[in-house]
């Protein structure tokens, strides 16, 4: 990310700025309702409907507070909730521990339990490639990743490569992947804390997480098709890891192979 090459030029390093990518051959608009059906979201037994607007999240759960923001995105979704009573979240948790942030208990502690989904433990931890997290974020019409630090934030470009707009935490390297109003938002950082890695964090606003959701919301349902094709043009012109490969990685490979393995030089006869 560029925050990452920013980061080492403070600290007196030079560097060649790769961004990461994704494949958007595997990552890329699919209908949503032959997703939802496919991974047979029970909406009718909690009272939703199968239209039900879906924010998603795929993050690892491994810590408490959580570095993905998870407390902060319940938070801000009991608020849109109470607006929009046909919604719901949706969780891919790829790692989790005993240590991690309490999910469901904080959700029934605000009273919207019914409007959570999860995927099983195992599902999720061992048996999900790229190919089945494709399909789970086209059954989303929007992505929550209010992390409170991100080196680059990858799940971020998968979401817009599906077509999904996101919403990030204005924080390290996330902000540069979005185009505020175009394929997501922006929250406002709450505040700052110093963490046991040394470093600090930021904290997404949960009011801010809230209005945002909000604009997402009329973006993703008012201008869909233009918000699908703003979100998807965006990775692939910015993030196809074929063409960064082929742009970036594999004429710095030639260089170092030119700098680091000299030719053999022929030994003259006697």
């Amino acid at each position: 990310s560029k925050f990452g090459q920013k980061a080492l030029e403070k600290k007196g390093f030079t560097s060649t700025l790769i961004l990461e990518g994704t494949d958007t051959e595997i990552f890329k608009p699919m209908d949503k309702m032959t997703m939802r059906n496919k991974l047979k979201i029970p909406f009718k037994q909690f009272g939703l409907t199968e239209n039900a607007y879906m924010f998603g999240m795929g993050a690892a759960n491994k810590e408490n507070p959580p570095r993905k923001g998870f407390e902060e995105a319940i938070g801000a979704f009991a608020r849109f909730v109470k607006n929009h009573p046909d919604s719901c979240m949706f969780f891919h948790c790829q790692q989790k521990s005993p240590g991690g942030f309490p999910i469901v208990p904080y959700a029934q502690h605000l009273g919207i339990e019914k409007h959570l989904f999860f995927i099983d433990d195992y599902t999720a931890i061992f048996n999900s490639d790229s190919h089945r997290i494709a399909e789970e974020m086209n059954m989303f019409d929007a992505l929550l990743h209010p992390s409170q630090t991100e080196g680059f934030g990858l799940t971020v470009i998968e979401a817009m490569a599906c077509g999904k707009p996101v919403i990030v935490n204005n924080s390290t390297s996330m902000p540069e992947m979005i185009i505020p109003g175009v394929t997501g938002e922006i929250c406002d950082v709450a505040y700052e804390r110093f963490t046991t890695d040394e470093s600090l964090v930021q904290i997404a606003d949960v009011r801010s997480l809230h209005e945002k959701m909000e604009l997402v919301y009329k973006m993703s349902t008012e201008k869909h098709d233009e918000t699908v094709k703003a979100c998807r043009d965006h990775v692939v012109n910015n993030y196809n890891i074929d063409v960064i490969y082929k742009e970036k990685w594999n004429p710095l490979f030639e260089e170092l192979q030119n700098d680091f393995i000299k030719p053999i030089e022929s030994t003259p006869k006697s």
